[in-house]
């Protein structure tokens, strides 16, 4: 149990108490309004209130670029298991878990992934857990919708985690759910989240937790009730005193208006042992073995300084959030001053609750982060000069600068280099090229330069309906438009896909990977499928016909693979497979003809030109045993050995 007994002087205390009185006084009227009107209308954080200011925007929709199901990762805990992970891009990646403590949902976890992550495979990396504030979204982190730390942390060798989620949550367990949620944070984040980090993302189990604003309070209080798991904890503009006077209803009213959130759900009621608990001051012993980074601003307005980072003027619940921020994180610092603990301590002269002051916040903490996680000084950051092939093709800045030295690729048949932007490729025979963007991560995807495709040989070009963009390799090419994604082509089927007008022709762009069914592979594409065929010859299935090969499994079907690319007749189309035929006409639509007895009947009585017509089904078993198709005049059945005609 924690030390609930204040060591501060009671003058001092009082002084801080009644400053922060008029701060948590503006709060209140917020939560009495709103506990009036949840009989008719349940807050949520869509609602206008105190902390709209630091509720990231609505981040873009964001279409995976490859998706990893079921990865089979060993060493989770009884229930925990990963359902996917999405490739946002080459270095960002989406991972959705299943959680025995939170069952309800899929908890979304993003990395942002090491500098060294493709171009070192073998590589362990430490971590920095970057938390979200009191509105945080279910859909990403405030991080990486507010702030630069994709570009700021590109060029370090960490991995950075943003669990995705977790409005008012504290990033605690509450001791009931509430509010439709059924909050096991602590549990999922330290129980269920660092197996999978330590054996599916290459973690060398060396961490640092920063957050802001609750996501501060959260990192010293994850840090304190978890020391094993950090060697740094930093919070920018927190809550590090929770019971003083004034504090629970600060808190309570906060998380009223940030999605209509009981506080007693989370901690019980105010003054119990679960707040004691979770009071950042009266657990500071606990943080003797890391490093601890607080800072808070004023609450003073800098806009229009030259030197000021704010992009806009202050409202005032960014000034008195950031003042109750400032009073109690000086708290927490005068409780250090008592223990072995020595704080970093940053109070900034000016500044409110805003991302802008903490995206700042984050690179001047850096340097400490770096330090807590021992890490070399090749590893802090880029110190590297592009030369050579590589150096010319990416001085226009397209990919931005390096983040390391060109390194072997390809068993050392070529070169790569990454950049803030993307990443260049060279080899002898194919010379240099730049790749950023979705073909990029589609081609790290694939393995980049090592696998079937090779090396580049061109950059990315537009498409000539100004639609796509693609880039061809050595042995493929890798397509690409808003709506499908990125997607690549083999060589000898890109040849073919080309006889028919690639994207302008029948089958348009791709929309999966060409996927391997016995001797041969099939591709889907907008307009159907291509083939490659176990003879190495290759056809097109299009249109109707195409519908039909796919609804019945394509290859895989009992159809097989085509035999001929559609061929028109009077009154329709058909195509022939090694199996059977598709016949289609606009009357009858597309149907299955199986080769067999009942196909030679048919085709003794004209096929769809004679009395029976065109297939108006598929061909079927018979319950009983048997075969049995209808055309637009009859039916042919196949009973013991026998077809006969039904009318």
């Amino acid at each position: 149990m924690r030390e609930t007994r204040s060591p501060m002087n009671r003058m001092k205390k009082a002084a801080i108490v009644a400053a922060a009185v008029p701060m948590v006084a503006s709060l209140v009227p917020v939560l009495s309004t709103s506990a009036a009107a949840q009989s008719s209308l349940p807050l949520s954080s869509n609602r206008g209130g105190l902390s709209d200011n630091i509720r990231p925007s609505d981040p873009p929709k964001r279409t995976p670029i490859e998706v990893d199901k079921n990865p089979q990762i060993p060493g989770l805990p009884e229930g925990v298991s990963v359902d996917r992970i999405e490739w946002l891009t080459n270095r960002r990646v989406a991972v959705f878990i299943r959680s025995a403590a939170m069952p309800e949902q899929l908890m979304q976890v993003q990395i942002l992934l090491a500098r060294d992550w493709h171009s070192n495979p073998q590589a362990k990396f430490p971590e920095v857990w970057a938390l979200d504030g009191l509105r945080a979204r279910d859909d990403e982190n405030g991080w990486t919708i507010e702030t630069n730390i994709e570009q700021f942390y590109a060029d370090k060798n960490v991995n950075v985690i943003l669990p995705v989620g977790g409005e008012s949550s504290f990033y605690s367990d509450w001791q009931r759910p509430n509010n439709g949620k059924n909050y096991k944070w602590e549990t999922f984040l330290t129980k269920e989240l660092v197996p999978v980090l330590n054996n599916e993302f290459r973690s060398n189990n060396s961490r640092a937790v920063v957050g802001i604003s609750m996501g501060g309070t959260a990192a010293i209080n994850l840090a304190e009730r978890n020391p094993h798991l950090f060697k740094f904890v930093g919070s920018f503009s927190g809550y590090l005193d929770t019971t003083t006077t004034g504090m629970p209803t600060a808190i309570k009213a906060a998380q009223m208006d940030a999605g209509g959130y009981d506080s007693e759900a989370m901690w019980g009621p105010a003054g119990s042992q679960d707040w004691i608990d979770h009071d950042p001051k009266l657990g500071i012993e606990a943080l003797k073995d890391m490093t601890v980074y607080v800072s808070s601003g004023s609450g003073r307005d800098d806009f229009g300084n030259p030197e000021s980072v704010a992009k806009g003027a202050a409202n005032p619940a960014g000034v008195g959030l950031e003042v109750i921020s400032r009073l109690s994180t000086q708290t927490f610092v005068d409780y250090a001053s008592r223990t072995p603990v020595k704080p970093v301590v940053k109070f900034r002269p000016s500044g409110v609750h805003s991302w802008e002051y903490w995206q700042f916040e984050m690179t001047q903490a850096w340097p400490y982060i770096a330090n807590a996680l021992a890490l070399a000084e090749a590893d802090r950051g880029s110190d590297c000069n592009p030369v050579g092939a590589i150096a010319e093709a990416t001085k226009s800045g397209v990919i931005g600068s390096c983040v390391n030295n060109e390194y072997d690729v390809a068993d050392g048949k070529g070169k790569a280099e990454d950049f803030r932007g993307g990443t260049a490729f060279w080899s002898p025979k194919t010379g240099a090229y730049p790749l950023f963007g979705a073909i990029l991560a589609k081609y790290s995807g694939l393995g980049g330069a090592s696998s079937w495709l090779g090396f580049p040989t061109t950059g990315e070009t537009k498409t000539p309906d100004g639609v796509g963009r693609f880039v061809h390799f050595e042995n493929g090419s890798i397509y690409w438009t808003p709506q499908t994604g990125a997607y690549a082509i083999p060589g000898d089927m890109f040849k073919a896909w080309g006889e028919n007008g690639y994207e302008t022709g029948d089958l348009k762009y791709p929309v999966a990977e060409a996927n391997q069914v016995g001797k041969g592979y099939v591709q889907k594409f907008q307009g159907g499928f291509l083939t490659r065929n176990p003879d190495k010859s290759h056809n097109i299935v299009h249109g109707a016909i195409a519908e039909k090969y796919g609804e019945l499994g394509t290859a895989t079907s009992a159809l097989g693979y085509p035999k001929s690319n559609e061929i028109a007749i009077r009154g329709g189309f058909f195509q022939q497979f090694e199996k059977g035929n598709i016949y289609w006409s606009p009357e009858t639509g597309a149907h299955v003809v199986l080769y067999g007895d009942i196909f030679e009947e048919w085709g003794k009585r004209g096929y769809e030109q004679g009395a029976m017509g065109w297939p108006t089904s598929d061909m079927r078993e018979i319950p009983a045993g048997g075969l049995v198709i209808d055309f637009q005049h009859g039916t042919l059945e196949q009973v013991n050995g026998v077809v006969r005609e039904r009318k």
